[in-house]
């Protein structure tokens, strides 16, 4: 078998699983739910793909260039003949999704899954795109409250993006404010397409998940189409275990040079004054409401 024919074959093994996207805004914990789903057995959940916010752009861009000097060809030098078929819409998708199935193929998990997924928190702003790219897909939104989301996103930044965030804010309150429109914007546009796709998505909030971690997990898997028995559900709580995933620190235990910087909701409260708290909440207010942390 060539290497062509055997990378087919290992793609069609996966393109039988159900194709699931994750997404949520900044810093909502879906890594941590690409973890947790990554460790059943059935189950192959990666990240970050990038293939709505990037990748299928890139790819589209492409083969409407290569159309042009195809046509340009055809109309010219063929003019007489048939001339090279162009690409459409079709073969974008087909491409995207191998381009998808070709990095989850990596890990060599190509047999027995029942599910793959990956997991962009930019999916949340690019949820029809994917519809539209994958009609069997299924979508997972994962909902954290914003405040939470903010001053993680803060000490992330000062981690990872210390000029960018110093140059464009130079105070937690201005990102707040930044960030509170942007997670309004996110839970606006997931709300509405979970209410034109109910059957094609889920939504859970990170605190329910940390919570009652496998009372949630049964909720995805089932949702999934996935078993939830209770070694599948053992199996993926150790893969996102805090303390496996910090080498022993407890959740709470801050450690800001660290990805899992705490671990732990409500952490807003040591970071936001009075004033901070009432300015989010004049700006996100319906929102902080409909999922329960008015």
């Amino acid at each position: 078998m060539s290497g062509f024919e055997e990378m087919h074959a290992r793609i069609g093994r996966l393109a039988e699983a159900q194709l699931f996207f994750i997404g949520g805004s900044a810093k909502s914990g879906t890594t941590w739910l690409q973890l947790l789903l990554d460790g059943h057995p059935a189950v192959a959940c990666k990240g970050e793909g990038h293939l709505a916010n990037h990748l299928s752009w890139l790819l589209a861009e492409g083969l409407a260039a290569h159309n042009r000097l195809l046509a340009h060809k055809n109309a010219t030098i063929f003019r007489e003949l048939a001339g090279f078929p162009l690409y459409g819409g079709g073969d974008l998708a087909y491409l995207t999704a191998a381009a998808l199935l070709l990095g989850l193929s990596k890990d060599g998990r190509d047999a027995g899954l029942a599910a793959i997924g990956e997991k962009t928190p930019d999916n949340i702003r690019h949820l029809e795109r994917l519809r539209s790219l994958f009609p069997r897909a299924k979508f997972i939104h994962l909902v954290r409250d914003g405040r939470d989301c903010a001053v993680s996103g803060w000490f992330h930044n000062q981690r990872s993006s210390p000029e960018w965030l110093g140059a464009n804010f130079p105070s937690l309150a201005c990102y707040v404010d930044f960030f509170a429109r942007e997670w309004a914007k996110d839970l606006a546009q997931a709300s509405a397409f979970a209410d034109r796709h109910a059957e094609a998505c889920v939504t859970l909030r990170y605190e329910d998940l940390v919570a009652d971690t496998e009372a949630e997990l049964a909720r995805v898997l089932g949702f999934l189409g996935v078993a939830a028995d209770a070694a599948a559900l053992a199996a993926c709580r150790e893969a996102g275990a805090f303390e496996r995933l910090t080498g022993g620190r407890a959740p709470g235990d801050e450690d800001r040079g660290s990805f899992f910087r705490n671990g732990v909701p409500g952490d807003w409260r040591r970071h936001f004054d009075a004033a901070l708290t009432g300015a989010f909440r004049d700006t996100v207010s319906p929102w902080l409401e409909r999922f329960g942390y008015a």
